[in-house]
């Protein structure tokens, strides 16, 4: 009999745990950093731009367009969708940050400033978010 007030017991706690687990994990989000291989704009870089702005999405909303390269050089249709993030991204942050407006003079590969500056505008909507209650 005090096996069944146990089991029954822990049927009514175990569900209420996972429920506090869940609500802690709000706000929780881990942008992944973006690395450019050779010349161009490669794949993994876009991919990784995409990924990261379907994070930023889920968590705080707006409309994030889907930022691709096309051809060997750099498009600046491409580093203008990505600012074009940005700008939404501090618009559903409710302007509480700024982030960088990420300029590439290279036509032939993504700088390293480029680079940087979109890593460090993740960051800082990383940062936000997990700030944001």
């Amino acid at each position: 009999m005090n096996s069944l007030k146990i089991t029954v017991l822990l049927a009514l706690i175990l569900p209420f745990n996972n429920f506090v687990n869940a609500t802690d994990n709000k706000n929780q989000i881990y942008l992944s950093y973006c690395t450019n291989y050779g010349a161009g704009v490669d794949y993994s870089f876009q991919s990784c731009i995409n990924m990261n702005n379907s994070s930023i999405a889920r968590e705080i909303g707006g409309f994030y367009s889907s930022c691709m390269n096309y051809g060997q050089q750099v498009d600046y249709f491409f580093t203008s969708c990505v600012n074009q993030g940005f700008r939404e991204a501090e618009r559903q942050l409710n302007n509480s940050i700024y982030l960088s407006d990420c300029e590439n003079y290279n036509s032939k590969t993504l700088d390293f400033f480029y680079v940087s500056c979109v890593n460090n505008n993740y960051s800082e909507i990383q940062r936000a978010i997990k700030l944001k209650k």
